[in-house]
């Protein structure tokens, strides 16, 4: 019980975190995070439940965009580019379990329709990245590469954030 607690706890630390999409440099990854996206979150998550004894493995995810509450015009920046990219969460071992913990909308994203995970138990799987189709990947069996235009990455990312920033203010 008392390592349901403290996985909740921290789950709940680095979700409360806000979403930005930034530049990820591993080593900059400390429990001073003052926003992240995915990359961030789920390094940091990683390293608290490993400092607190947890069994965890980094998974990636392969998600689409378009399953997102986004307006049209943010995923139409995407012309060339697939919407279908990569993203980055963990897994904790739970007793015999492997449990999927995604830490990535923080609360505020809830009111505009994004999966929030709110009052979890620790014991099963958090809301994932979309409620879409979604393809679960160990870091060892993952090779998959989408197409993405990295002019167009970065449009989408400013737009995006800037989005996220206007309705969680």
């Amino acid at each position: 019980m008392k390592n349901n607690i403290k996985l909740i706890e921290l789950f709940e630390k680095v979700q409360k975190i806000p979403y930005k999409v930034c530049i990820f440099k591993e080593d900059d990854i400390s429990e001073d995070l003052k926003y992240g996206d995915c990359r961030h979150k789920a390094h940091l998550l990683n390293i608290l439940l490993k400092q607190e004894g947890f069994e965890v493995k980094k998974i990636k995810v392969l998600f689409d965009w378009r399953d997102l509450p986004l307006p049209k015009e943010i995923i139409e920046i995407l012309e060339k580019s697939d919407t279908r990219w990569l993203h980055d969460s963990v897994k904790v071992k739970i007793g015999d379990e492997w449990i999927k913990v995604d830490c990535t909308w923080n609360p505020e994203l809830e009111k505009v329709g994004f999966p929030v995970t709110k009052n979890w138990n620790g014991r099963s799987d958090t809301k994932q990245v979309t409620k879409g189709k979604i393809e679960f990947f160990d870091l060892e069996e993952f090779n998959i590469k989408p197409n993405i235009i990295k002019e167009e990455a970065y449009k989408f990312a400013d737009k995006l954030n800037e989005f996220v920033k206007e309705v969680t203010s």
